[in-house]
């Protein structure tokens, strides 16, 4: 009884905040989604499909696919974690019944995303919320940096037709 108390603890320890994130989001999606994400320091986007070749002051930008090779159309040849994450993905167009969102924000290096909630706005659509961890407070630098957040949707609804991603004070609207 006492080696199972300490190994609960020990465990706890060992996961303090990843648990709590964990249920946290989980709480915040619909049961009738699937969605995994990862987040990516950088921009594993060819600089003209990236928020890079948007106006300088849109700091946020989306992208949604349906197919792995339109994704692959738009990644860097050197992106190997965003690739693997594509490959692990089966997609809509290709007879899968996943779609991959891509959400990028022009920031501090500090910052990272990461998924905070997915709400549905309509029969077919979606909001996602990405938080930005790692700075406090108003975040603006003279050299901004492309961070990246990858996510793989499910939903047993069919695809959405539009998501917005949320990140900060600003949105993104992507039509799927």
């Amino acid at each position: 009884m006492y080696r199972r108390a300490v190994v609960a603890g020990a465990l706890s320890l060992a996961t303090a905040g990843c648990v709590d994130r964990l249920h946290d989001v989980a709480a915040s999606t619909p049961r009738d989604l699937g969605v995994r994400s990862r987040y990516v320091d950088g921009n594993p986007m060819v600089d003209s499909r990236s928020v890079l070749a948007r106006p300088e002051e849109l700091l946020t930008h989306a992208a949604s696919f349906r197919s792995a090779s339109a994704v692959r159309g738009v990644l860097k040849p050197d992106a190997t974690e965003s690739q693997e994450f594509v490959e692990r993905t089966e997609f809509v167009g290709d007879g899968g019944d996943a779609i991959l969102v891509i959400a990028q924000r022009l920031t501090v290096p500090e910052a990272k995303l990461r998924l905070g909630g997915i709400s549905r706005t309509g029969d077919h659509s979606l909001r996602i919320a990405v938080d930005q961890g790692g700075v406090r407070g108003e975040v603006e630098t003279e050299d901004p940096v492309v961070k990246t957040l990858l996510i793989r949707l499910i939903d047993e609804r069919g695809p959405p037709e539009r998501v917005i991603v949320s990140i900060g004070d600003e949105r993104a609207g992507v039509t799927v």
